[in-house]
């Protein structure tokens, strides 16, 4: 039998673009759904009656965190990115206990625009606007004279400053991450070490642990590899691995951040590390996790099943003073110096479904509208925004290909590993500091800490509209799927 050329070829053609898009379709159909090992360590949903007696609770009596914060201690404080979530949060945990607000100083490079921080002692504290990639400028800001009252007393360091994007990977847009990040972190202790701080404690991130998951690997596995990933800690026991096993250029930095703090512990100089896991949450201006949500009132979501940790910034607040307080504890080197270590809220994991049903439940304004998409069309259009990002920065390509910015830009490949199935532990973060811990305990779950940022979100927005009371029937985002808000707030 005669078959034309061309028809084979078509023929040929017709087979291959079938066979590409059953796998797209059955990649689709896998990140959709939550693999049964996750679901184990989560098995219970948060229901509406769960939701709205925490929330009703929290209303009624906020959460109390100076009860559970470390003595206070005669020190004075330089905290960078002190405007940020979790800085910020530093600050108010330090005047909560009791410490003068004349032995604080916040380094950053915009002044405090929190709610929270625009009124009270804190804003007594001391602000040095700075650039921390700038040698110079953080010499100056640590050199700044100190109020004679506190000026002998011995220098805490907490480093929290750092440029957050989770979606970029390619090694031609890394230059900015690695000045802000590693050479930012490595400006500022050695400002540290010359004003003469003896401790040092930066803000890591849990992401350093996670390898990249590979999506379009064997066609036949049932899921793609590293679609989840148990976050612990003993990365840190191995050597930093190569740039292309890390899930983008946030990862390595903070991977490499992490080792010159850690490398540099010794007995007058003491430091460490504390890892967020997963996004920060907390306060509605500066996170991008439940804040964003909060934000924009509408919008996107693709990935309905993923179990992830969050954590509170008070948590990790509480993280960064007890680990101050570890390696102050006596003469003796304790055994979690110069080492990272894992914190997040209490209870397992929960799904971002849960956190959507919260929302819907309990948020008075703007009312919460996700807007569903399918996953694997927006892996396929990160790649795209990834050609676009990497082209922007070439010669003479720049000058032509317009450089994503804002959601957009945020949307490449890193982010789909950054919002993933990552339930982390924080088992070394809770021994005792003579086991080589922390002695860490969370103390608020997921679902506490959410319905007190939506508390405090509708009494600052309760004039714009009517109040609507929870009711009880009310099931919007009863079917929620996942966050699909651009996961930016990998921690740190």
């Amino acid at each position: 039998m005669d078959f034309a050329p061309g028809r084979v070829i078509l023929g040929a053609a017709g087979i291959l673009l079938a066979l590409c898009l059953a796998w797209v379709w059955k990649l689709n159909s896998a990140l959709t759904k939550t693999p049964p090992e996750v679901l184990a360590l989560t098995p219970n949903r948060w229901t509406d009656q769960e939701i709205k007696g925490t929330y009703q609770r929290i209303q009624a009596k906020s959460i109390d965190w100076s009860r559970h914060l470390p003595p206070k201690l005669d020190r004075r404080y330089v905290i960078t990115g002190g405007c940020g979530g979790v800085g910020g949060q530093i600050i108010l945990h330090l005047l909560e206990r009791g410490q003068p607000p004349g032995s604080i100083r916040i380094l950053d490079f915009r002044k405090p625009g929190r709610a929270d921080m625009k009124t009270g002692s804190v804003t007594e504290v001391d602000f040095v606007q700075a650039d921390i990639s700038s040698p110079s400028a953080v010499e100056k800001a640590f050199a700044k004279p100190w109020p004679s009252s506190v000026a002998q007393l011995p220098l805490t360091v907490f480093h929290t400053a750092a440029l957050i994007h989770a979606g970029q990977r390619s090694l031609r847009t890394y230059d900015g991450m690695k000045r802000v990040n590693i050479d930012g972190t490595q400006n500022v202790m050695n400002a540290a070490r010359a004003a003469g701080a003896t401790v040092f404690i930066a803000t890591s991130s849990a992401s350093v642990a996670l390898r990249p998951v590979e999506y379009w690997g064997n066609p036949f596995r049932r899921w793609p590899r590293n679609y989840w990933q148990v976050v612990e800690e003993s990365d840190f026991d191995k050597p930093v691995r190569p740039h292309s096993q890390y899930f983008g250029n946030y990862a390595h930095a903070k991977a490499v951040a992490e080792r010159i703090v850690c490398e540099a512990n010794s007995p007058d100089f003491r430091t460490g590390a504390i890892r967020p896991a997963n996004g920060i949450y907390g306060n509605s201006q500066n996170d991008m996790v439940i804040g964003a949500c909060l934000r924009a009132g509408s919008f996107p979501s693709w990935i309905p099943n993923v179990v992830q940790n969050i954590v509170h910034a008070g948590h990790v607040s509480l993280g960064h003073l007890l680990f101050e307080a570890a390696l102050l504890r006596s003469d003796e080197m304790p055994k979690c110096a110069g080492r990272p270590f894992n914190i997040t809220d209490k209870g397992p994991p929960p799904m971002f479904r849960d956190y959507y049903r919260l929302l819907g439940l309990t948020v008075e304004t703007p009312r919460i509208r996700v807007i569903y998409l399918q996953p694997v069309l927006m892996l396929i259009l990160s790649y795209i925004v990834e050609m676009f990002d990497v082209a922007s920065t070439m010669p003479v390509l720049r000058w032509i290909v317009p450089k994503p910015k804002g959601d957009l830009g945020i949307l490449q490949p890193g982010v789909f590993t950054a919002g993933t199935h990552t339930p982390a532990t924080d088992a070394a973060a809770q021994k005792s500091v003579d086991e080589g811990g922390l002695g860490y305990t969370p103390v608020y779950t997921t679902m506490e800490g959410i319905c007190q940022q939506v508390a405090d979100w509708n009494r600052e927005h309760a004039s714009t509209v009517p109040t609507r009371k929870v009711g009880v029937g009310e099931t919007l985002l009863a079917e929620a799927k996942n966050v699909g808000t651009m996961p930016t707030a990998v921690a740190g």
